[in-house]
């Protein structure tokens, strides 16, 4: 991937591309991002750009033996390391190379993949994955090793926060003083879940939302929408591609979420406690990723009638035919929920992220919607 394929990014392209060219590139870096900003095939980019031997106008030149295996993950001296299930593999230890034939086809497809998407077509149970010790000890030879080609040796890590902290510390060394000629790339998307002692270790590289004018044009032609319509997905999304991709699926296709978060706040308005009832336990029997993504919905609609209770439609980005439902919660919810709802679903989501137990998770979540709606 050259870096003329990543979205918008350009101060940070030309940040990188300076690194490079001074011989300044750190041997280990964190790129932090919200998800959907492009740090996956930024890394990608930069790794393409390194391993060059024709760059010229600060970029790869994309056609090279060097830059052809790089653009389908199928070079020799570069890795992955990812979240995986032992359930999903049937392996006996979860290692990414068990489904690296998965990565590298959903990759090269969408370098914007979401947890999700990946999980999805790894046929991913309900449970997060985790980058396991076994991952580590796996990394680590791989590392050691002697080049295949006689140059750089790279280590992605894609969601570092998904090393466990046994995991962190068995790389704690490779990351301090990793072999010569070796580089070591993490991306976060929750940066502050990442050990102390691993971000120490590395240079921060922080990856900002894609610029507004950027993805708007990607969106028009992606889309073929006109460049008013681009320009408030654009804004919707707060510079996330994925965000924005899935906010445009849902205005054309009414989701299951959407039918769920509607049942619950108006199950819970009317008092129905069965109904309640019955959303929270459907949602429970989801799947992680699934879950989160009901959690993230939910959110959604809570900061949209809130925009609509101050009556500053202009930022409720409300698709027209929802509009109705979204004015009568505004005339009915305390002003006081919205905060309130809003932290209950955010609690929701880091208890998701720390696997408790489902059934406990929505059940309380539906009790409390319940009882302060």
């Amino acid at each position: 991937m050259r870096f003329a394929d990543v979205i918008g990014q350009e101060r940070l392209k030309a940040e990188l591309v300076r690194l490079a060219d001074n011989g300044r590139t750190p041997h280990a870096t964190l790129f932090a991002e919200d998800a959907g900003s492009g740090a996956l095939p930024l890394t990608l980019s930069f790794i393409q750009y390194l391993s060059c031997k024709a760059r010229s106008e600060g970029d790869s030149c994309g056609v090279c033996p060097s830059c052809s295996k790089i653009s389908k993950m199928v070079h020799p001296d570069l890795h992955f390391a990812f979240p995986v299930t032992a359930s999903s593999s049937g392996a006996s230890k979860t290692v990414s190379d068990n489904f690296i034939s998965v990565w590298r086809e959903k990759v090269f497809q969408n370098p914007y993949i979401t947890e999700q998407q990946f999980n999805e077509a790894c046929g991913v149970e309900n449970k997060l994955g985790r980058i396991s010790v076994a991952e580590a000890s796996s990394i680590f030879k791989k590392l050691t090793m002697t080049s295949f080609e006689g140059g750089n040796k790279y280590m992605v890590i894609w969601l570092a926060e998904r090393m466990n902290p046994e995991t962190s510390n068995k790389l704690l060394k490779l990351l301090e003083e990793p072999p010569p000629g070796t580089y070591i790339l993490l991306i976060s998307q929750s940066p502050e879940r990442v050990l102390p002692t691993i971000q120490s270790r590395c240079r921060l590289v922080r990856v900002p939302p894609i610029e507004k004018s950027s993805l708007s044009e990607y969106l028009a032609e992606r889309f073929s929408f006109n460049s008013d319509e681009a320009s408030l997905w654009a804004g919707i999304s707060g510079g996330s591609l994925s965000r924005a991709v899935e906010l445009i699926s849902e205005s054309m296709e009414y989701s299951r979420n959407d039918e769920l978060v509607e049942s619950m706040i108006n199950s819970a308005l009317s008092k129905d406690l069965a109904g309640v009832i019955k959303v929270w336990e459907e949602v429970a029997q989801c799947r992680r990723e699934v879950q989160l993504g009901f959690c993230r919905t939910l959110l959604e609609s809570i900061r949209r009638t809130y925009m609509l209770s101050l009556d500053v439609e202009n930022i409720a980005f409300i698709p027209a035919k929802r509009r109705e439902m979204y004015a009568n919660w505004a005339g009915r919810i305390n002003p006081q929920f919205f905060q309130r709802g809003a932290d209950l679903v955010n609690g929701a989501m880091a208890d998701i992220e720390r696997n408790v137990n489902s059934k406990y998770i929505f059940a309380d979540l539906g009790n409390r919607f319940f009882l302060t709606l």
